[in-house]
């Protein structure tokens, strides 16, 4: 059974709005809409200052969503050197206290029973990790902690070490600061927006009963009608560093989210050709025709990437 298509994503349902707008005006009074916009008491003027105030909110929400991504690559950026320091000098001290490696537990480090390092994934745990293990090797009068040995072999540098973190905490705050007045401007978006997409969704299922023996017509008002007789699934992929995949066919009005921490770099086609679409981490982007096939890449070479799509 066919069903109508309602993208998820702002961007395409403000596309689809003005593509109504648009197709009713060039109809004129022969829209088939005429009668039932004045029934339904919706004014698509009205919709469309509606979805220009929505939009001014979502356009705040994209500028501070990548200002919350740059300032967490940069937290990343300076916490990257101290944290491999770290788990270096954890390695090394696994070894000082063979036989006795519940010892690290001193050094802020959590070990399991059967004897493995479990390091903390949320930076802020990864920074009192940082702390606790600066601290208990500054404890020892100079010379005598168990560490110095390797920090001497390798060059470290312990306080210049924890200048970075600093740097990254600040960084983290800012991000985190971003990352929530966002999510404030996504919410005020979707507060404006809702009344107008609850109209699309009635003007959409009218056309759909007036256009019941040729639903491809609902094509020019920018509709997509889906009538496979396969129910699509919702798909969670995941990218190793560097890592790329192509997957079709992607069901066209739905959206590819990116679920993870590091942006993900999106091609139309089978090929990596071209200036791709550049999705930051919990964006979405909007799947419209031509993006039935699409090959999705991992930049980072630091971290696994992880995005939803509907096939």
């Amino acid at each position: 059974m066919a069903r109508l298509i309602i993208p998820d994503d702002f961007t395409s349902q403000l596309t689809l709005l003005n593509n109504i707008i648009a197709q009713n005006t060039a109809l004129g009074a022969s829209s088939p809409l005429t009668a039932f916009l004045a029934q339904q008491n919706i004014v698509l003027t009205n919709d469309a200052a509606t979805g220009a105030a929505a939009q001014t909110h979502d356009v705040g929400r994209a500028l501070l969503k990548k200002q919350s991504e740059n300032y967490r690559q940069l937290r990343d950026h300076y916490f990257s050197t101290p944290w491999t320091h770290l788990t270096g000098g954890v390695q090394f001290l696994k070894t000082f206290y063979k036989g006795n490696t519940k010892e690290l537990g001193n050094w802020g480090i959590t070990i399991t029973d059967s004897g493995k390092v479990n390091y903390p994934a949320a930076f802020g745990d990864r920074t009192t990790v940082f702390i606790a293990f600066t601290a208990k090797h500054n404890s020892y009068p100079d010379g005598d902690s168990p560490l110095q040995p390797f920090l001497t072999q390798h060059n470290i540098n312990l306080d210049a070490d924890s200048a970075l973190v600093e740097q990254a905490t600040t960084n983290n705050t800012s991000f985190t600061t971003a990352a929530q007045q966002s999510e404030n401007e996504t919410e005020l978006r979707n507060q404006i927006w809702l009344p107008v997409l609850e109209n699309i969704k009635t003007i959409g299922n009218y056309l759909m009963k007036l256009f019941s023996n040729n639903q491809k017509s609902l094509g020019n008002w920018g509709f997509v009608v889906d009538d496979s007789s396969q129910k699509p699934k919702l798909r969670t992929t995941r990218l190793k560093l560097g890592e790329q995949i192509t997957v079709s066919p992607v069901l066209l009005g739905s959206t590819l989210t990116n679920t993870g921490e590091v942006e993900i770099h999106l091609y139309k086609g089978k090929a990596t050709t071209g200036n791709p679409v550049i999705i930051h981490a919990t964006e979405q982007f909007g799947i419209q025709k031509g993006f039935s096939t699409v090959t999705v890449v991992n930049p980072s070479t630091l971290q696994e990437a992880r995005f939803t799509a509907m096939v």
